[in-house]
């Protein structure tokens, strides 16, 4: 008889401890049901271990009706560890909850949210750090009546999918991450985050990353390149980088690689930016945001 897997080890504490455990797709995300996340000081340490470990194999976690405020978010966060900090999350905070980030397309004052459409690119949450953010926690507080969607990709599977040459390639190579990349510019014709201060600049322009990662915690190799982020890899030209960056990000977009999530108030994603990206389409009016139906209000905190 085999070994069980560390996801197989992972879910069978949860459901010994009550909690019912669900694939959400193929290889991508579980939902985890029995859980009342206002009160999590009163999950076991044993619990908060197998979500940690269940969430390092499956990418993504879902948490459906909670019905959270921004404490009882951050008290849950922080079971898992230190959040994050960086000079973008106190300029989209709450008022007086600095830790937490806004994403919402809604209006303030008449004028638009810098964040209406932040994750308009493929991306791993904070990947132009020196240390990036281990996983990021996205609260729904309201979903347009149609689309809005998340999707995730499974950067465990887009690197079994590459060919044993060139996964060897890839393993001694570097790539630059910048919150500024060539890529993204080109993309949506604008710097994101314009209101940046330039004292901020030195901080978010950039660092240089493995491609293929070692996730600490399951020991499995991912790959960790993303389209907003990466803007060549080390020695190379932005031009020479392109073509095989293209391949990359297209095996990573695979459909049988991703997870499409269709939003419901009261749900909450955790996801592990070690082995899993996100990108957020553009699938609903877009053009008629002050309609009620079209809302989009989301509160993310992240894992240092």
């Amino acid at each position: 008889m085999n070994a069980p897997t560390q996801e197989m080890q992972a879910q069978a504490i949860l459901e010994q401890a009550g909690l019912k455990v669900q694939p959400l797709s193929w290889r991508t995300g579980s939902q985890v049901d029995g859980l009342d996340l206002t009160r999590s000081e009163d999950i076991s340490e044993s619990t908060i271990e197998a979500l940690w470990q269940l969430l390092g194999e499956r990418g993504i976690l879902l948490f459906r009706q909670q019905q959270l405020d921004h404490d009882q978010h951050l008290n849950f966060t922080r079971r898992f560890g230190p959040l994050a900090k960086t000079g973008l999350l106190g300029r989209h905070a709450p008022p007086g909850y600095p830790d937490l980030f806004k994403v919402t397309n809604i209006k303030t004052d008449g004028k638009r949210s810098e964040t209406e459409n932040a994750a308009q690119q493929w991306h791993s949450d904070q990947s132009f750090m020196p240390v990036p953010a281990r996983a990021s926690l996205l609260r729904c507080v309201h979903a347009p009546a149609f689309g809005g969607d998340t999707m995730f990709a499974n950067m465990y599977q887009a690197c079994e999918a590459l060919s044993d040459g060139l996964r060897a390639t890839l393993g001694s190579m570097r790539a630059f991450h910048s919150l500024f990349s060539s890529r993204t510019l080109a993309g949506t014709g604008r710097r994101p985050f314009s209101s940046v201060k330039e004292g901020e600049l030195e901080e978010l322009s950039g660092t240089f990353h493995p491609v293929l990662r070692r996730h600490e915690d399951s020991g499995r190799l991912a790959l960790y390149v993303s389209e907003q982020m990466v803007d060549h890899f080390e020695g190379w030209t932005v031009a020479e980088s392109a073509p095989l960056l293209d391949y990359l990000f297209q095996l990573s977009a695979r459909p049988a690689h991703t997870y499409r999530h269709r939003w419901a108030p009261g749900d909450i994603i955790f996801w592990d930016n070690r082995c899993a990206m996100h990108y957020a389409p553009i699938d609903y009016d877009f053009d008629a945001l002050d309609l009620p139906e079209n809302r989009r209000l989301m509160f993310r905190s992240t894992l240092a």
